[in-house]
């Protein structure tokens, strides 16, 4: 039970105890409920307590309450912490006893529920379903009810391959809500990238697929269609009726291979330049549009002595630092395949077909390596060492000036109590040599049926895929997990665009044209290309090879990738 559930499940129970007071004449304030309630309330949501607050809610006199809650001290159940250095004053906290009790409290309770309105064979398993949110919000949301039951008769349940994230997490309690009656958490495995990639690769080798719905990073749909590992969907592209249209067309082209449907975009995410408005003003800096302005304002604000670095960025081996070579290198006119042959049209002796050249011998390659090597100088120290995760954390801590941050996570920026930039950043699309035309790359998933599956069960799963990235199904977790839908209408939802500013941004982006698809190339070999980036990039930035070396390394290597795999008639 995570705590979004459980602080619902506790609003739920205050919610029926309430009225007790209120209808009934002459009732007094169950204290300790509210004494106990508050503290466990107060702790899901991070916040600190005083004796004077319990005081405060516990509906007593001065006097009373107090010796209630050194009671309950006593008891075991409050546990007393230094709320400053000096040690004068002290914060309440629940103690572990309390919200194990509390634990159980809910968990009953969500079975009782569960098994009064809920129709599941499994109601007193309170792990397998979900308590979401008020009725009137969830049943516009929740899968239909005959899903598991809609092909051949029988029930069965549906298995899924998701990614590790809020947003699937979110997506898999609206599933296994104890109102769906549609599945159970043992149904959906979430893993981390690298794992869910191995995993949809081996599930593509067995005699019968493992899972129904398996979820895809947008660049590597290519290849696992290529490889006949995911079936196309029975929809025609043409058809009004599909809705296609509603999605964002960069989200759109990534699920598309040979002309066919083989997936639908669930989410996207972009990433972006997050810049602290706050530090900009003071400054009187411009925000900068163009690699040599983005270099010049990094270097102005880099005050590693006094802990602000000019820039966070993923410089990590591996994934990390391929993408971003890959963004910057876009952001230098440049790219890793030629999707087009120069000039008229006439071919030269180097000519391959479309798609097929590497071209990471020409000059933007060389001069987006030697601009990484500058950003190191106003970058934080370990950037070479820095995922995601790491960049965005030194940005939300206030290290940073400005950072290269997923839109997905950088939702935290606004919404995590720990961030320390809250209400001070600037959201930019990514600079570049010109300073017109600034886009963004594209990130995020797809939903996909295994070709190995039976047609009664690929049937059910086309079902589910419709409905998970329905409309409805996306604002209800996007409204609380923020990854931003590639859908025009979901992102035009005012309700969506009070809880932040990024999914204006996206949306904006998105209607204008700037959200890049090919920054990362959609190839059948990505996958490929971005091992060999990942090392010798970082291997370069290193110092353990010369930028020379490590690109002609790079596009010798993928050159080799591409010749045996795509140049075949």
């Amino acid at each position: 039970m995570n705590d979004q559930e459980f602080l619902r499940i506790i609003e739920f129970i205050e919610s029926t105890r309430a009225p007790f007071n209120l209808e009934i004449p002459g009732m007094s304030q169950d204290s300790d409920w509210a004494i106990t309630s508050y503290l466990v309330t107060a702790r899901l949501q991070e916040k600190d307590v005083s004796i004077s607050d319990l005081i405060r809610v516990s509906g007593l006199t001065y006097g009373t309450a107090h010796r209630r809650i050194n009671g309950l001290i006593e008891q075991g159940l409050i546990d007393v912490a230094p709320a400053s250095p000096t040690g004068k004053s002290h914060s309440l906290r629940p103690s572990e006893k309390l919200l194990d009790a509390f634990r159980s409290l809910v968990s009953h309770v969500k079975s009782l529920v569960a098994t009064l309105v809920g129709q599941r064979d499994d109601s007193q398993n309170s792990d397998q379903y979900y308590f979401g949110e008020p009725r009137g919000f969830i049943e516009r949301s929740l899968p239909p009810t005959d899903l598991p039951t809609s092909h051949g008769g029988a029930t069965r349940r549906l298995r899924f391959l998701f990614h590790d994230d809020n947003y699937f997490a979110a997506l898999r309690n609206l599933w296994i809500d104890f109102r769906a009656n549609a599945g159970r958490s043992e149904d959906f495995q979430l893993t981390p990238m690298q794992e869910m990639y191995e995993t949809a690769l081996s599930n593509g080798a067995r005699d019968e697929s493992e899972f129904d719905i398996i979820t895809l990073n947008y660049p590597w749909l290519a290849e696992f269609a290529q490889k006949d590992l995911i079936a196309p969907l029975d929809i025609d592209v043409r058809e009004l009726s599909s809705n296609l249209g509603d999605f964002h067309p960069a989200a759109l082209e990534c699920v598309t291979y040979a002309d066919r449907l083989f997936g639908l975009p669930l989410y996207v995410t972009v990433e972006s330049l997050l810049a602290r408005r706050d530090i900009f003003e003071e400054n009187a800096l411009p925000y900068p549009t163009t690699l040599k302005e983005l270099l010049a304002v990094a270097r102005r604000l880099h005050r590693p002595k006094r802990g602000q670095y000019g820039l966070a960025w993923n410089g990590a081996k591996g994934m990390p630092i391929a993408s971003a070579f890959m963004f910057l290198l876009n952001a230098h006119g440049g790219a890793v395949i030629a999707h087009d042959e120069p000039g008229t049209g006439i071919r030269s002796r180097r000519s391959r077909p479309q798609g097929t050249r590497c071209c990471l011998d020409e000059k933007p390659a060389h001069a987006t390596l030697a601009f990484m090597q500058q950003l190191l100088a106003v970058s934080p120290p370990d950037t070479l060492a820095f995922d995601w995760e790491d960049s965005l954390a030194e940005f939300m801590s206030g290290h940073a000036a400005l950072c290269y941050a997923w839109s997905m996570r950088a939702a935290r920026l606004e919404l995590d109590l720990q961030s320390k930039v809250k209400g001070k950043i600037k959201i930019l699309p990514h600079p570049n040599l010109l300073g017109v035309r600034r886009s963004v790359p594209l990130g995020g998933f797809v939903l996909a049926v295994p070709r190995n599956l039976p047609p009664a069960r690929a049937a059910l799963a086309q079902q589910a895929i419709r409905w998970m990235t329905s409309s409805e199904a996306m604002k209800s977790s996007a409204k609380y997990d923020l990854p931003i839908a590639p859908r025009f209408s979901v992102n035009s939802d005012p309700d969506l665009k009070v809880v932040s500013m990024l999914v204006s941004f996206v949306d904006d982006m998105a209607r204008n044209g700037l959200i890049c698809n090919s920054m990362r190339p959609l190839t059948p070999v990505y996958t490929h290309i971005e091992e060999i980036l990942g090392v010798e990039i970082h291997n370069a930035l290193c110092g353990l090879t010369s930028h020379e070396n490590a690109l002609s390394s790079a596009h010798e290597r993928i050159q080799a990738v591409l010749d045996s795999v795509l140049s075949q008639p």
